[in-house]
């Protein structure tokens, strides 16, 4: 039997910076607006989830990562790392460090992952 424990956002949020926990308000509240979303916190991570996790966020102290799945690679800035996860998508990994962040382009990819997943 497996157990596992119970875990919300705002645990991963404690003894963050404030910088952090706007960072996340703003994410959230960014996709939010694309529909059907469930945050579905785990031992370490916060997923963002459609039909199946379109978003990990991960806070640190002083800022967030986030992963991502995409169709294609996109190398631009502020994507720091990407890997093939499978035959028809890639993972995308971003460090945000402040609110502003979370920007248009941002958005869009996530808004992007958002739909290839609701797809699945």
């Amino acid at each position: 039997m497996i157990c596992c424990v119970q875990r919300y956002a705002n645990t991963h949020l404690e003894n963050k910076s404030p910088n952090v926990r706007n960072i996340y308000k703003k994410l959230l509240k960014a996709v939010t607006k694309f529909g059907d979303v469930t945050v579905s916190p785990t031992k370490s991570t916060i997923m963002f989830v459609s039909n199946s996790t379109f978003v990990a966020v991960k806070p640190k102290r002083n800022w967030i990562d986030i992963e991502f799945l995409l169709d294609e690679e996109v190398n631009e800035f502020p994507i720091h790392k990407t890997f093939r996860a499978n035959k028809s998508r890639v993972a995308h990994f971003v460090r945000l460090e402040r609110p502003k962040d979370v920007n248009a382009r941002l958005v869009g990819w996530l808004r992007a992952s958002y739909i290839l997943t609701s797809e699945a």
